[in-house]
């Protein structure tokens, strides 16, 4: 659940940056921030996981895959945030002290690279929205 926490939260912090704008992801865009965390052996295979993410968050209604170039050298899409994705984006849990809410939190540690703290956020958040749904 980590790996998928940390995933999604980096996902979740370009999308919000660049939102209403769709922007293009492929497994690279996240390789050297995740893939030393989750491969120490060689074996996991990235480009998998990232597509499955991406297609699993589509279904859960938090992106919109504007557009799938998925092609034999790898998964490309064209992402933006959905309604509810920028909604629980855009909450301010009351559990966190502070006014920033969890995408802004999201952007600037996803810039710091502290995969923790991203991996907490993004758990959180996709808790509340479950919570308030």
């Amino acid at each position: 659940m980590d790996n998928f926490n940390r995933l999604t939260g980096l996902l979740f912090a370009k999308l919000f940056e660049e939102f209403p704008v769709p922007i293009r992801l492929t497994p690279d865009s996240f390789l050297e921030q995740l893939i030393k965390e989750l491969d120490d052996e060689g074996e996991f295979n990235f480009p998998v996981y990232f597509s499955s993410t991406v297609k699993w968050l589509n279904t859960a209604g938090y992106i919109w895959i504007a557009e799938d170039l998925c092609t034999s050298s790898g998964p490309v899409f064209d992402l933006v945030l959905s309604e509810k994705g920028l909604a629980t984006l855009r909450k301010i849990p009351e559990s966190l002290e502070g006014s920033e809410s969890i995408g802004e939190r999201l952007v600037a540690f996803a810039k710091s690279k502290t995969s923790e703290t991203v991996s907490t956020l993004i758990s959180l958040a996709i808790t509340n929205a479950v919570n308030s749904s």
